[in-house]
């Protein structure tokens, strides 16, 4: 599949779960972890969400994310996350206290 025929795609949130702040963002991304010739062009979609602390956005520990193959799939994707931001959020605080 040609992905870089795909439809360009960013988009962005903000949204408050009980007084913090997170930052949720879908886009088309570039795969650079190639270790083979045979990896140039690939895209995917990717959507992180990024906490807020002291002011500023977290970008080096994203919260959650999660890469998709298809335009389509990275809308709803976006679209999921946004809505179960509450959940996204307990469930990744819950399942990072049991490892750290």
């Amino acid at each position: 599949m040609n992905h870089s025929i795909d439809q360009d795609l960013e988009l962005k949130d903000i949204v408050a779960v009980d007084g913090e702040k997170f930052f949720i963002s879908t886009i088309k991304m570039e795969v650079r972890h190639s270790w083979l010739n045979q990896h140039e062009n690939v895209f995917v979609y990717e959507t992180m969400i990024f906490e807020k602390a002291s002011g500023k956005v977290q970008y080096e520990k994203p919260v959650f994310n999660r890469r998709y193959t298809s335009y389509e799939e990275a809308l709803d994707g976006h679209k999921h996350s946004v809505a179960n931001i509450k959940n996204i959020i307990k469930h990744t605080r819950e399942c990072r206290a049991k490892i750290y």
